[in-house]
């Protein structure tokens, strides 16, 4: 069995570092980081539209299925907005009811 390479006296390839596990040092020698220049990063809109790599056929069967999406987002809302509604009626009908049976009540004993 072979002793594990030192970093520092022969690269170690990236696939040989994740089997070994040997991991090459870091850029900071004695106490003092290597400034690396980095490119710039653009200030504008980074939005980005895949339909650019998408062929046609593809982007218009996306943009379907976006539609259906919303569609389906709209019904689900207006569901249950009526689900609300239909609750808030139920709760109003079961109140009349028990005011009803209450007058009822007061009604007979009093006759």
């Amino acid at each position: 069995m072979s002793s594990p390479r030192q970093s520092e006296d022969i690269p170690v390839p990236e696939e040989e570092q994740i089997q070994t596990g040997v991991v090459p040092e870091s850029p900071v020698k004695e106490g003092k980081p290597v400034i690396m220049d980095l490119p710039e990063i653009p200030s504008t809109n980074l939005s980005f539209d895949f339909s650019t790599f998408i062929d046609p056929e593809s982007a218009a069967k996306v943009e379907k299925v976006q539609k259906r999406q919303s569609n389906v987002l709209k019904l689900v809302e207006e569901n249950e907005k009526l689900k609300a509604e239909l609750k808030a009626m139920t709760d109003r009908l079961e109140a009349a009811e028990r005011r009803k049976k209450e007058l009822k009540s007061l009604e007979e004993r009093s006759s």
